[in-house]
């Protein structure tokens, strides 16, 4: 695809004055959309529907940002694809009279691996918070979700499992302007945990003292646990109801540790050996973006961003458009 880090945005903003007056409220929104990056060449297509089950006003409020300072509750479905990969992901939030909410979302990654059978992985999220007024909300959120493969034959079996939990915290705060639009202001922090376990035992030929060739067996386990901490912020200037731009800051950290251990077994002898990693590094990312709205009928509208990434010495730009239905 070819991409223009400014042109799109730049284009849809001359536009603007063509821009459909949105002073509709919604209760359905649809979206189909396409996300490519320069970092791989498999891109993103998807298709999500929402309901809200208040209305949502979308007049004098930057349209992007309607459904979050709707504080409506909703119910969702989505579906995205990749070359080798489907999610499906439902997912909904209440928010009580008191402005607390209760949400979750269930989704399921499947992966088509090549010479081994496809992967399916279940992922559930659990989240609560509170609106503390009309423009600032806190979340707390819990994800979890657990993995086991296993494969076997005359002379091979493989065992793996894996269980992945994460928490997080996020707060946003939207601070309307009155010469523009206004500042949405977002601060994350998340701490996540994945011990993974392995065991592997194959036939194989064994190389003695002599170098005599002998049949032997092998016994591979292992088992590791990696932990990753992350801190964010990023802000987003709302120029106009239609046009942003932003940029984020993340610190991202991990430890790895893990261990193996390999059994040697022939007829007449018995090898042992042990082995252990450990590894810990951090990494700094910055981002810049632009998006345009461009609401250009009373029911439909295109959507454009276009962000680039810095990790420490390297960088990635992601492209991403979509038609947007609200009605």
């Amino acid at each position: 695809m070819t991409r223009s880090k400014l042109s799109l945005a730049v284009m849809l903003y001359l536009a603007s004055s063509a821009a459909f007056a949105a002073d509709n409220t919604f209760h359905h929104e649809a979206e189909i959309g396409f996300l490519d990056t320069s970092e791989s060449s498999d891109g993103l297509a998807s298709a999500k529907y929402s309901y809200y089950f208040q209305g949502v006003k979308q007049n004098d409020v930057p349209y992007a940002l309607a459904t979050f300072l709707s504080q409506s509750s909703v119910v969702s479905a989505r579906y995205a694809m990749t070359e080798r990969q489907d999610l499906y992901e439902l997912s909904g939030e209440y928010v009580f009279d008191s402005k607390f909410f209760i949400g979750g979302a269930y989704s399921r990654l499947s992966t088509d691996r090549a010479f081994v059978p496809t992967t399916d992985l279940d992922v559930y999220e659990l989240k609560a918070g509170y609106y503390f007024n009309p423009h600032a909300k806190l979340t707390l959120s819990y994800l979890t979700h657990s993995h086991s493969e296993s494969t076997s034959n005359n002379i091979y079996s493989f065992d793996k499992s894996e269980d992945y939990d994460e928490l997080a915290v996020e707060y946003q705060h939207y601070l309307p302007f009155e010469t523009t639009s206004g500042l949405m202001l977002t601060a994350t922090a998340s701490y996540s945990k994945a011990d993974t376990e392995y065991n592997n035992t194959y036939d194989t030929i064994f190389h003695d003292g002599t170098n005599d060739p002998v049949d032997a067996t092998t016994e591979a386990t292992g088992n590791g646990t990696e932990k990753q901490t992350s801190l964010g912020v990023s802000a987003d200037w709302y120029i106009t109801n239609s046009w942003s731009v932003g940029g984020g800051y993340q610190y991202l950290h991990y430890d790895d540790k893990s261990s193996y251990n390999h059994l040697i077994k022939t007829a007449d002898d018995t090898l042992n050996y042990n082995d252990s990693y450990s590894d810990s590094d951090s990494a700094n990312i910055y981002t810049l973006n632009t998006s345009y709205f461009w609401h250009f009928s009373k029911y439909v509208s295109a959507r454009a961003a276009i962000e680039q990434r810095f990790i420490d010495s390297d960088s990635d730009t992601s492209v991403g458009i979509a038609i947007n239905g609200r009605f």
